[in-house]
């Protein structure tokens, strides 16, 4: 443990270990390519863990669960904006989160006062610039963005912006991969690629793309690649359980279960005993 991790005190001045501390990953700018992955379960998270993943990010559902299952690995966790309508509000659930175990919130499409705010009380925080979906009806819809100079030099704004509010690291989405080159030389903080290419410090992609499933009937995006086909193995899965369930009714139907390996027996005696007791009754 103590080779592999690095001994910390969470936010919340809990005790743990970690495979990397803000500073490390800072100091890696440059340095070593990082993954990160967006996790829904606590059989994801494990499984990002023990296969070596840098990062993993989720929202606020199942969040103790995922922080259990991944103890080790940084844990970055998003907030909804819609739920916070003020800056109080949005600190008062920071906290919350912390004292489960995070070690950095993603401010997604968050007002900047708001994270100038968040910022005040030292907490690590990752933005997110680009193709941001909840602001995407300011950008014309599901499309990349920055493709053209006027866009792209916008973008570089909002990331320096960022950059000096303090952000640890910088979500890029669906920019060209061109431009976030040039921007990755032009910032301290660590960019991160989701759909925006090769040469951010960081590559992210979304468990769910990984792994080839998706409950929503939502198309696998051009920016990912699918590992896996897990949509497969949950259609077998549930074939499995439907032919399960048959067997179960027509064994009941039938009268094979339970069977004398399901159930126990009193004694002969007793049971005589009882049968006398019952008729008097």
């Amino acid at each position: 443990m103590k080779n592999k991790y690095k001994k910390v005190y969470s936010l919340a001045h809990q005790v743990g270990y970690r495979n990397y501390t803000v500073r490390d990953l800072i100091n890696l700018k440059g340095k070593k390519k990082l993954t990160q992955i967006n996790v829904i379960s606590p059989e994801e998270a494990a499984a990002a863990e023990a296969a070596g993943i840098d990062l993993i990010i989720c929202g606020v559902d199942k969040l103790k669960e995922i922080r259990e299952a991944a103890p080790n690995t940084f844990l970055t966790c998003g907030i909804k904006y819609t739920e916070h309508a003020s800056k109080e509000s949005m600190m008062k659930k920071v906290f919350e989160l912390i004292e489960v175990g995070v070690d950095s919130i993603h401010t997604n499409s968050w007002n900047i006062k708001f994270i100038k705010y968040l910022s005040e009380f030292n907490i690590p925080f990752q933005g997110h610039v680009g193709f941001v979906p909840m602001k995407s009806t300011w950008t014309g819809g599901v499309k990349p963005v920055g493709k053209n100079s006027a866009e792209a030099i916008k973008i570089y704004h909002e990331i320096k912006e960022l950059e000096k509010i303090g952000a640890w690291a910088i979500e890029v989405e669906c920019m060209p991969e061109d431009i976030l080159k040039e921007i990755t030389k032009k910032t301290k903080a660590l960019t991160v690629s989701i759909g925006s290419g090769r040469f951010a410090d960081i590559q992210f992609l979304f468990g769910e793309d990984i792994l080839g499933y998706h409950f929503n009937s939502i198309e696998t995006p051009r920016h990912a690649k699918k590992y896996k086909n897990f949509n497969k193995t949950y259609a077998n899965l549930q074939n499995e359980r439907v032919l399960a369930f048959k067997e179960y009714q027509n064994d009941v139907i039938s009268k094979k279960f339970p069977s004398k390996n399901n159930v126990v027996f009193a004694e002969k005696k007793e049971l005589e005993k009882f049968k006398k007791l019952i008729k008097k009754l």
